[in-house]
């Protein structure tokens, strides 16, 4: 919010907005075997959860997620609004790149400069005014699915977490994915040879560096052997050995190095 001036800040933070949540969330719990020498329990954690802007009192919006990058400067990469949930990436629609030209191509309207049957036939984006919603980086869903089984003196756990549905803005990608990047002796990814782009087009932030992220990763699974030390105190006869791992391995669609951030 504005401050009255003179001030050392020309604004100040203040409450001015609202937001709602609301979600879902289950937990389903079961011993599967349950036998000397051998018990197993399962369970399912599910959650769903949706929030959106309500109100932002003076302000039609606020940027948020800055774009890093050479040429990136006061680039933003989602829009805080009303009607819509946080983490809602706003930008220039990709259509693809032109054959021709080597431009990228944006989905455009009539009142846009170079705009022609709602492409644009320009080198470097549309205007402003033809920003759209590109994204939204809340999953549709999250599960876990975790175990225990007891096995003797082993025991063994493991979780796998699942988030399905949301998106992901591929800085990485959006950055080194730019071939004009030889043009001053800089590197540049591989995939980007054979992409069509033109060798002088910018890097330009739109729906083309936005990606579906959704993974399941199996998160933790340990390995536990009970020992027995009749030699030690009565306060201290046994002892457990143990193996544990994280994040042993992801699938996913998404292109980067790991489908969790937001922006």
């Amino acid at each position: 919010m504005p401050v009255p001036q003179p001030q050392p800040s020309s604004t100040r933070l203040e409450n001015v907005g609202k937001l709602r949540n609301r979600g879902v969330e289950a937990t389903f719990d079961a011993l599967l075997v349950a036998r000397p020498g051998l018990t197993w329990r399962s369970g399912l954690v599910f959650a769903l959860e949706r929030n959106k802007v309500l109100d932002l009192g003076p302000h039609q919006f606020l940027r948020s997620g800055i774009v890093s990058g050479q040429g990136q400067s006061d680039q933003w990469s989602q829009r805080i609004m009303p009607g819509s949930p946080l983490g809602t990436f706003y930008g220039p629609v990709f259509v693809g790149v032109d054959p021709t030209t080597g431009f990228q191509v944006f989905a455009c309207t009539a009142a846009t400069a170079g705009c022609v049957n709602g492409r644009t036939t320009n080198r470097g984006g549309p205007d402003a005014a033809d920003y759209q919603i590109i994204g939204n980086a809340n999953p549709d869903f999250t599960i876990g699915f975790h175990n225990q089984v007891n096995w003797g003196k082993f025991d063994i756990s493991f979780l796998l977490r699942a988030s399905v549905g949301q998106d992901v803005f591929n800085n990485t990608a959006l950055v080194w994915s730019t071939k004009s990047n030889a043009l001053q002796v800089k590197n540049f990814l591989a995939p980007a040879l054979t992409d069509g782009t033109d060798l002088h087009e910018p890097a330009i932030f739109s729906s083309r560096w936005v990606e579906r992220a959704s993974f399941l990763r199996l998160q933790n699974i340990t390995l536990e052997y009970a020992l027995d030390l009749p030699l030690l105190t009565r306060s201290a006869r046994s002892a457990r050995l143990y193996v544990s791992a994280d994040n042993l391995f992801v699938i996913t669609g998404y292109s980067g190095s790991t489908p969790r951030c937001r922006a």
